[in-house]
């Protein structure tokens, strides 16, 4: 997908001399556009690199659920402090732009997003800015527990079929020589033990709603080294609040957790068996991004050392009942 592209799907907002940089190809392929009077944007095309096994990559891209995760935005851009992405509507009004596309062969769908200041954190956060990501977090999910949903609102669901796809997702790896049967048996038998235990957990208003789902380091900017903006909620759905943190944790030094968790329960309030609730979606969240990135080849030379690391050191302390959120 080409800057050309991108120029004609501006014009459907009004920016046809905007300049047009490319970013990069993930779930989204994505540009950043900046206009004459210095306004930015994030223009992304809702087509990416597919995951085999992944049932929902056409539901992902779908219009009403791209609508609905730039309805959810709006809302929390209006309705609290949080700075987050905010969408733009096109020309006609609407969210999502349908673009005539040769290039795909038919129509694709983009939707263009107000470019959010600040900067990624450069190695370990500290203690002061992991403690702020878990008040954000917090706050999206008061945010979530209040809102009333819009008629039509759909999102996908963070589910234990999908984990049973990003599981099978694995042998891929195996497959092609990046990682060992062994290991990956133990993601196996670690993910089952998941997903028996999600079986039984029930869906409440305190526990279960919207979640941004990927809210790891490279999908927060800092804002004058301090304010913690969240981005890239193309992955947002419902799910269990539990299981936004522990998606969360997964780039966290051990060290770091307990301030994450202080900063949360400054303004929301966790169960008193969150531990293992959070190390058991943890393990899941993180069978979830490996299936992910094994889709890109250029990520296997890290999966092949970070598989054997978590496999040794997270999945056979959670096989065995063993804490270790908070362990080196």
């Amino acid at each position: 997908m080409n800057a050309e592209i991108a120029r004609t799907a501006l014009t459907h907002y009004g920016l046809p001399d905007a300049q047009v940089t490319f970013l990069g190809r993930s779930q989204n392929t994505t540009f950043r556009v900046e206009i004459p009077t210095g306004d930015k944007f994030l223009l992304r095309f809702h087509s990416g690199i597919e995951v085999a096994g992944d049932s929902l990559r056409s539901f992902w891209r779908e219009p009403h659920v791209i609508q609905s995760e730039l309805l959810w935005l709006n809302a929390i851009a209006h309705k609290t402090e949080i700075t987050v992405p905010q969408p733009v509507r096109n020309r006609s009004g609407e969210w999502v732009t349908n673009i005539a596309s040769t290039e795909f062969g038919s129509s694709i769908f983009c939707s263009l997003l107000r470019w959010v200041e600040g900067e990624h954190v450069d190695g370990e956060p500290t203690v002061q800015q992991v403690r702020r990501l878990g008040m954000v977090m917090a706050q999206l999910h008061q945010h979530s527990s209040n809102w009333s949903l819009p008629p039509g609102f759909s999102r996908p669901t963070h589910s234990v079929e999908q984990l049973k796809a990003a599981t099978s997702q694995l042998d891929v790896l195996v497959q092609n020589g990046t990682i060992s049967i062994d290991d990956y048996q133990v993601f196996q038998k670690a993910a089952a033990q998941v997903q028996e235990f999600m079986t039984g957990l029930q869906h409440a208003h305190d526990t279960w709603g919207l979640i941004h789902a990927d809210l790891h380091q490279g999908n927060y900017v800092l804002y004058n080294n301090e304010e913690v903006r969240p981005i890239d909620f193309s992955r947002c759905g419902f799910g269990f609040y539990l299981y936004d943190i522990g998606q969360s944790l997964g780039d966290l030094d051990a060290s770091l957790r307990s301030p994450f968790f202080e900063g949360y329960t400054s303004v929301r309030a966790l169960p008193a068996d969150y531990q293992g609730i959070v190390e058991a979606f943890f393990v899941g969240a993180t069978v979830e991004n490996f299936a992910f990135l094994s889709a890109n080849p250029q990520e296997h030379e890290w999966l092949s050392r970070a598989v054997p690391y978590v496999a040794k050191n997270h999945l056979q302390a959670y096989l065995h009942g063993e804490t270790f959120l908070f362990l080196k």
